[in-house]
């Protein structure tokens, strides 16, 4: 009153700007809510009609009363995933970013055919990804000069030595390729992969520090998971593919962007929800939140369901079955096989598993596996006028397709068909040679590392996720496209391993 300020008044300030700064980020967290809610409700409003269209009222009504509820379940997954994200945050170094920038290189934002990429092979989208390419290449070879990573002295050890040599051996192929700036480019690329993952091998000092590079992987393979998810009910049409309308589901979904075909998606979904799997049955000793990989389980199995890729639910499958034997839980997968069999000999749902295996193909269909048997007889054809120099690294598409009447360019849909096409009979060689050195290593470290040991865990998760790649090597391109990462980080774990344990006896371990 007398214009003096009181004491009580200096100390209590304080105390006022603080409980202020506290009611703003409870305010922040219900505007984000309401944001989300609202966001959510446009998109559900411009994806019903589509719906009704496809599914019929029936369905979208059902549809409406399981949404309430499901987005409750949502926002409490989305916390707590923000909250493992805060966690996993300052473990982050320079190579994580990187790992970001290969990954973020390849997002398909459009597709050209065969002749618009002959015609202007740099396009802004290509120079988007020359960027980020060009950007992780000068940055390690920085590192080298400044002699901060010594990534040369890893780069030709090991099984990633015998990964360097395959890029090497691609960019010799330039010489001879039928489309030199391709090969060239295409095989820099992947070396620059390669010289990534020993940097990587180089700086990490422990089997926590790679634990970090396992769960950054499978983050950002969640994300393109949940980017697909999030964008169907806003660009249904583009999400859902309509070939399929005979099949049980009579549709697959697919990323919209970064573009990611059904294949690629269904794969993503299926390593994830192997990762959450082996999580939930972890090795002897070792606890995980059952309610946050419970979770993941259920996106990665919808996904592989909703995609209709029956390579990754084989790879799951398989999988699962590792992980069950490796956590010594081999009761349980008896158990599981004799009620599953039971229950659909007792059922009949036998005939509505196989209608939807079938994705409404004929016999026909199934039995050149979507149209790829015919490719591969053309690349074997193809292949036979170059056996032993081929075609050029990732160029094998140029001779081929057009043989097919096709005006796209892609993939050969295998692995060692494209290598075999575009290097020659020595190209699947340095493949082979490395992905049966990572399953040796893996198998051998599980045999005498201590059951409670981070490092079982690790190789538990890594060949559940290794029979995943290898079944989808056989019929999609996986280990030789840019950027496999979710293959590095487990041959790069098998080669950790091997570099800092070698034959070593248990007692070496650290648990």
């Amino acid at each position: 009153m007398n214009g003096r300020i009181s004491t009580n008044d200096v100390l209590s300030r304080p105390v006022r700007l603080q409980a202020r700064s506290e009611v703003w980020p409870a305010r922040m967290r219900y505007l984000l809510i309401f944001v989300f809610l609202v966001l959510l409700g446009i998109a559900f409003s411009m994806a019903g009609s589509n719906l009704i269209h496809r599914f019929g009222t029936p369905a979208v009504i059902g549809l409406a009363l399981v949404v309430p509820p499901l987005i409750v379940y949502l926002l409490w997954c989305l916390g707590r995933a923000f909250s493992k994200f805060r966690v996993l945050l300052p473990k982050l170094h320079w190579y994580h970013t990187l790992w970001l920038f290969v990954l973020a290189s390849s997002f398909v934002i459009r597709l050209r055919d065969m002749g618009e990429l002959q015609r202007n092979p740099l396009d802004a989208a290509a120079l988007y990804r020359v960027g980020l390419v060009g950007i992780t290449a000068f940055i390690l070879i920085i590192r080298l000069v400044l002699h901060r990573t010594p990534w040369m002295s890893s780069l030709f050890r090991g099984l990633v030595g015998v990964m360097a040599a395959f890029a090497l051996m691609c960019a010799l192929s330039t010489l001879w390729s039928v489309n030199v700036p391709f090969t060239l480019y295409k095989s820099l690329e992947y070396l620059t992969d390669v010289i990534l993952l020993a940097a990587i091998l180089v700086t990490v000092q422990s089997v926590e520090s790679y634990e970090v590079l396992f769960d950054w992987t499978w983050v950002l393979t969640g994300l393109l998971v949940a980017s697909a998810w999030i964008e169907a009910p806003i660009w249904p049409q583009d999400a859902f593919d309509e070939e399929y309308m005979s099949g049980v589901l009579k549709f697959r979904i697919s990323g919209v962007f970064p573009g990611q075909g059904s294949n690629a998606l269904g794969t993503f979904g299926a390593i994830i929800a192997v990762i959450a799997f082996a999580r939930l049955l972890p090795a002897a000793g070792r606890k995980f939140d059952r309610a946050w990989y419970g979770f993941v389980l259920m996106i990665g199995i919808v996904t592989m369901v909703c995609t209709q890729t029956r390579s990754a639910m084989g790879g799951f499958f398989i999988g699962a079955i590792l992980v069950l034997l490796f956590t010594n839980r081999l009761r349980i997968s008896a158990a599981l096989g004799v009620v599953a069999a039971a229950g659909l000999a007792w059922t009949g749902a036998s005939g509505t598993l196989l209608a939807f295996l079938q994705r409404g193909q004929n016999k026909m269909q199934m039995l050149s596996l979507t149209g790829r048997v015919q490719w591969w007889s053309t690349a074997w054809q193809v292949f036979k006028q170059r056996p032993f120099s081929g075609f050029g690294a990732y160029a094998a598409g140029f001779a081929i397709w057009p043989k097919l009447g096709e005006k796209g360019f892609g993939p050969l849909h295998s692995d060692y068909i494209e290598v075999l096409v575009g290097n020659g009979i020595w190209g699947p060689l340095p493949i082979l040679i490395a992905l049966v050195g990572t399953w040796w290593i893996l198998v051998k470290f599980l045999r005498i590392l201590p059951a409670a040991s981070l490092e079982r865990q690790l190789a538990i998760e890594s060949v559940a996720v290794l029979a995943i790649v290898t079944t989808r090597s056989v019929v999609m391109n996986l280990i030789i496209l840019h950027p496999p990462i979710q293959y590095f980080v487990l041959l790069g774990y098998a080669e950790y391993l091997r570099r800092r344990y070698g034959g070593r006896a248990p007692a070496a371990f650290e648990t």
